[in-house]
């Protein structure tokens, strides 16, 4: 068995590949708006989408292959990883570039060249993709590919190119295949490895242990003077309301909790990430703005509540002090119940900035339009139902990757079904009713998992 054989086993043999598949394959009806929606029926390159998250997910797949202690033990290994990537972009995007067979007017011959040219295209974004991950790109990166996403919007560059792919293809595929040759001696040179070093490197298919080791060096080396005395002082913060209770109290655990929870990120915080986060959260509150005729940018209200997936509710008994069920399911209740007042707070806000920009932001050949308060129920019917998932599964991330995926999916379908909001639909009072259910549901959750089930290895 050859070794590029042995690498390819890697697309099926790790349980989390399979679901980097099927985030990819949630990907594909992008590519087939032209066919569903009128608003896209010139717009032929949504497939760059695809193309681009193929990369950063093989990029990442071949990270963690070069990373492994004896991956310089296997002869000839350094050849394969460029035959992996191109073997994988080759019949992606050239099974992405027949989305030019719907193409009017394009007659046999013709569109074959139209196909191999909108592959090689699609191969460009897969490069850059797989660029990211393996050769440890800066966060400037996903920077230039959010701003590609808006200068579609803006200006449209993606007719352009479509354009040129449809009037010119022979020299874009000359062009694109200049490229690629240069990527594929990229990827051809020995120092590829050599990036990743003498450094703790983690893939998205690694352990949780892993996770760990990885999360607890990166907060080690960037821990500075000014950091430390900032913990210092929130652990005293944290102490001193924890001794205002008995030793076996709830309000000693319930603050335990607050500070496992909310002080576990701030080992690893940059303010970068800061930076990041708040450019991400512009670039969501602009996108959706902009896409969709005004039913887009409501899709945040369900997206600021799945933001709380990212939480574990319920930290490791590693703790100080001891609990019992009592105190773990009043400590996780008002835990939610703070979570549930802080994203509401942030969602209100940027539905206030949203109105704002709305009356600011001039034309640019699409209408902003701001997020509707009306709808603000969503978040409360969205979020007790991601508590609950938070708390059932509150360390298995690929439950709740597949929750996040499968949910948007089911939100958009039925949004398009039913093309008019939920209010009108089942008026006020069954708004209400539902809402009520919900955070029933989250109860009973809570109820069962703090009371009922098993202690030992909760969570797996």
């Amino acid at each position: 068995m050859g070794i590029l054989t042995v690498n390819l086993k890697h697309l099926y043999q790790p349980r989390g590949v399979w679901f980097g598949h099927l985030i990819i394959l949630c990907g594909v009806p992008i590519a087939l708006f032209p066919l569903f929606f009128t608003q896209f029926d010139d717009r032929y390159l949504l497939y760059l989408l695809i193309s681009f998250w193929t990369g950063v997910f093989v990029g990442n797949m071949q990270k963690g292959v070069l990373t492994k202690p004896f991956s310089f033990c296997l002869p000839g290994h350094r050849r394969i990883p460029k035959l992996f990537i191109f073997w994988i972009g080759g019949v992606v995007n050239l099974i992405l570039g027949c989305v030019f067979l719907l193409y009017p007017g394009l007659s046999f011959p013709y569109v074959l060249m139209t196909i191999l040219a909108g592959g090689f295209v699609g191969m460009i974004l897969y490069f850059y993709g797989v660029c990211i991950p393996l050769l440890g790109l800066k966060r400037l990166s996903w920077g230039i590919y959010l701003l590609l996403i808006l200068g579609a919007i803006f200006f449209k560059w993606d007719k352009v190119v479509q354009n040129m792919i449809i009037s010119w293809p022979i020299p874009t595929i000359l062009a694109s295949g200049l490229v690629c040759v240069w990527f594929w001696r990229l990827f051809g040179r020995d120092s590829l490895a050599r990036r990743h070093c003498g450094r703790l490197v983690f893939g998205e298919f690694d352990s949780s242990l892993k996770a760990q080791k990885y999360r607890q060096a990166q907060a080690d080396r960037n821990l500075t003077a000014a950091k430390a005395k900032f913990f210092e002082r929130l652990h005293e913060f944290f102490l001193r309301r924890m001794n205002r209770y008995e030793f076996l109290g709830k309000g000693r655990y319930v603050w335990g909790n607050l500070y496992m929870v909310f002080g576990r990120g701030f080992g690893t915080w940059q303010m970068t990430d800061v930076l990041a986060s708040c450019a991400l959260i512009s670039f969501l509150v602009l996108f959706f703005g902009f896409v969709g005729k005004g039913e887009g940018v409501n899709l945040l209200f369900v997206i600021l509540a799945l933001g709380v997936l990212s939480l574990d509710l319920l930290p490791y008994r590693s703790m100080l002090f001891p609990a019992g069920r009592a105190e773990k399911y009043f400590s996780t209740l008002v835990l939610a119940v703070i979570i549930t007042f802080l994203a509401g707070v942030l969602t209100l806000a940027l539905t206030g900035i949203s109105v704002l920009l709305e009356t600011l932001l001039p034309e640019f050949g699409l209408s902003y339009h701001g997020m509707d308060i009306g709808l603000f129920y969503i978040f409360l019917l969205v979020i007790p139902i991601a508590l609950s998932c938070a708390v059932a599964f509150p360390r298995n991330i690929i439950v709740k990757i597949i929750f996040v995926v499968v949910f948007m999916q089911g939100w958009i379908i039925s949004a398009v079904v039913l093309k008019q909001p939920l209010m009108d639909v089942i008026g006020p009072v069954g708004v209400v009713g539902l809402v009520a259910l919900c955070w029933i549901g989250f109860l009973v959750v809570l109820h069962y998992v703090c009371m009922r089930r098993s202690l030992v290895g909760q969570g797996r």
